[in-house]
C-alpha cells in the first residue's frame, strides 16, 4: 500500500485549522491553562489554609475537676504548633450549656465539649459539633479528651500535679515511608503527601476528557464528511488509509497544543513556587516547611507519553467507528464501548489515587500495563509513587505494540465503512471489514 505524505499532512492541516478556529477549543483551551496552574499549586493552598487556621471551642465542666482542661489542652493536642502559625484550636470557658449548643449551631463555635463524670467516677465526654465523628474537629477533640480523663484518673489516684504537665507533652513522631530518604533530603509535609493524590486525580481527569473529547472529534469529522457525501470526492484525492491518518493526526497536533499551551504557565507557575510560598505563606513558614510536591517534570513527560501513546490508540478505533455511520447521531452508539472502557480505567485510577483502592493490589498492577486502560492507571501509580520510570517504559511499550495492531485493524474497517451507507454496524459487518480478505 504506498502512502502519500502530502495528502496526509493535508488532510492532517485541515482538520487542525477547522477544529483550532471553534469557540469551544478556544474556551476548553483556557479553561485548561486555568486548570493546570491551579493544580501546580493545589499543594500551596493545602498549606495556606491549614496555617494559622484555629477552631474556636468552648470547654463546659459539669463535673467538679482538679485541673484546668483549657491548660492541659493546649499543651496537648495544641501543640506542637504549624510552623510560624498555630495550634489548631482556641479554647474558652462555657458556662451554660445550651448556650454553648446555640453557638456551634450559629456557627460562633466550632465544638463544645461538656465534661461529666459517668456513674464509675471517670471522666464522660459529649462533643457537639456540625461536623461528623471521623472528620477532623471530633477526632482531635476525642483525642484530648483521652489526655483529659488520664489526667484525671492520676491526680485522683495520687499522681504529684506537679508532674503532670510533663506527661501530657506530645512526643515526637514522625510517618514516613518505607524507603529511606536520601542524604540531605527532606521529609515530605502533610501538604506534600496530600498534592500527590491530588495531582494524580487531576491528571488523571485531563487525560480521560482529552482522549474522549479528541477521539469524539475524530469520530465526528469522518461522520459529517460521510453524510454530507464529501467523502467520495476527498476519497478520489486520498486513500482510506492516509484519511485515517491525517485525521488522527491532525486532531492528535490540536491535542498537544492544548498540553503545550497549559504546561508552560504550569511550568512557570513550578519554577516560581518557593517564591509564591513565600508571598502566600510568609517567609518564616515558607521556609521552615518543606516544598510541595505538585507537578514535577517528571510527572510531567510521564503524561505527555501517556497522552500521546493512550489518544492514538483510542483515535484510530474512534476514527474507524465513525467510518461505520452515515448519521451524526449515530455517533455515540457507536463508539460507546471504547468510552466504557475508557470510563472503567478512568474511575479505577482516581479510586487508586485516592487510596479507596490499593495502588499496589495485584490486579491494579496488572491492569496497569493493559493498553486500553494503562494510560488512566499507569499515570496514576506514577503521580502517587507507586510506579517509576522502567513501569512506564514497558506500559509505553506495550502501547506502542497496540496501536500498531489497532492500526491495521482499524484502516481496513475505515477503507470498508467510509463507503458503505444506510447500513447499521453490527459485531459480524466490523469483523468482516477488519479481516476479509482483499483482492
Amino acid at each position: 500500500m504506498h502512502i502519500r505524505l502530502a495528502n496526509v499532512l493535508t488532510i492532517a492541516r485541515r482538520e487542525y485549522l477547522v477544529r483550532a478556529r471553534t469557540r469551544s477549543f478556544k474556551v476548553a483551551t483556557v479553561f485548561l491553562v486555568v486548570a493546570a496552574v491551579l493544580v501546580t499549586l493545589a499543594p500551596l493552598a493545602v498549606r495556606r489554609l491549614d496555617h494559622g487556621s484555629t477552631a474556636k471551642v468552648g470547654i463546659h465542666a459539669s463535673a467538679t475537676l482538679s485541673f484546668d482542661p483549657i491548660a492541659r489542652l493546649d499543651t496537648t493536642i495544641n501543640l506542637p504548633a504549624t510552623p510560624g502559625g498555630t495550634g489548631p484550636f482556641t479554647f474558652s470557658t462555657v458556662s451554660d450549656l445550651a448556650a454553648g449548643r446555640t453557638a456551634v449551631d450559629k456557627g460562633d463555635l466550632s465544638a463544645v465539649v461538656d465534661i461529666a463524670r459517668d456513674p464509675a467516677g471517670d471522666l464522660a465526654f459529649t462533643i457537639i459539633s456540625k461536623d461528623g465523628p471521623t472528620l477532623r474537629i471530633p477526632t482531635l477533640l476525642r483525642q484530648g479528651s483521652s489526655v483529659l480523663a488520664t489526667t484525671d484518673r492520676l491526680l485522683r489516684g495520687g499522681y504529684p500535679a506537679d508532674q503532670i504537665d510533663s506527661l501530657g507533652i506530645p512526643p515526637s513522631v514522625s510517618v514516613v515511608g518505607p524507603t529511606p530518604p536520601t542524604p540531605g533530603e527532606q521529609p515530605k509535609d502533610f501538604a506534600g503527601e496530600l498534592g500527590g493524590p491530588l495531582t494524580a486525580q487531576a491528571l488523571v481527569i485531563f487525560l480521560f476528557m482529552a482522549i474522549i473529547l479528541y477521539g469524539q472529534w475524530v469520530a465526528m469529522s469522518v461522520a459529517e464528511e460521510k453524510s454530507g457525501r464529501v467523502m467520495e470526492i476527498v476519497l478520489n484525492a486520498a486513500s482510506p488509509f492516509e484519511l485515517l491518518a491525517g485525521k488522527v493526526v491532525g486532531v492528535g497536533s490540536l491535542g498537544l497544543t492544548q498540553y503545550v499551551a497549559a504546561i508552560i504557565p504550569a511550568a512557570i507557575a513550578l519554577m516560581l513556587q518557593d517564591r509564591i510560598a513565600a508571598f502566600i505563606l510568609g517567609e518564616a513558614a515558607a521556609s521552615a516547611a518543606p516544598a510541595a510536591s505538585g507537578l514535577t517534570p517528571s510527572l510531567l513527560i510521564a503524561f505527555a507519553v501517556l497522552f500521546v501513546l493512550g489518544f492514538l490508540l483510542y483515535a484510530v478505533l474512534y476514527a474507524a467507528a465513525g467510518s461505520l455511520v452515515s448519521r451524526m447521531e449515530d455517533i455515540n452508539s457507536v463508539v460507546a464501548p471504547m468510552t466504557l472502557v475508557g470510563m472503567a480505567g478512568y474511575f479505577i485510577a482516581v479510586y487508586t489515587s485516592s487510596g479507596l483502592i490499593p495502588g499496589d493490589a495485584a490486579w491494579v498492577v496488572v491492569l496497569s500495563y493493559v493498553p486500553f486502560v494503562s494510560p488512566y492507571l499507569m499515570l496514576s501509580r506514577f503521580a502517587t509513587g507507586l510506579a517509576g520510570p522502567l513501569d512506564l517504559a514497558l506500559a509505553s511499550v506495550l502501547l506502542v505494540v497496540a496501536i500498531v495492531i489497532c492500526l491495521w485493524v482499524a484502516a481496513r474497517i475505515y477503507a470498508a465503512g467510509v463507503l458503505t451507507y444506510g447500513q447499521k454496524p453490527s459485531a459480524r459487518s466490523l469483523f468482516t471489514a477488519a479481516f476479509a480478505r482483499r483482492g
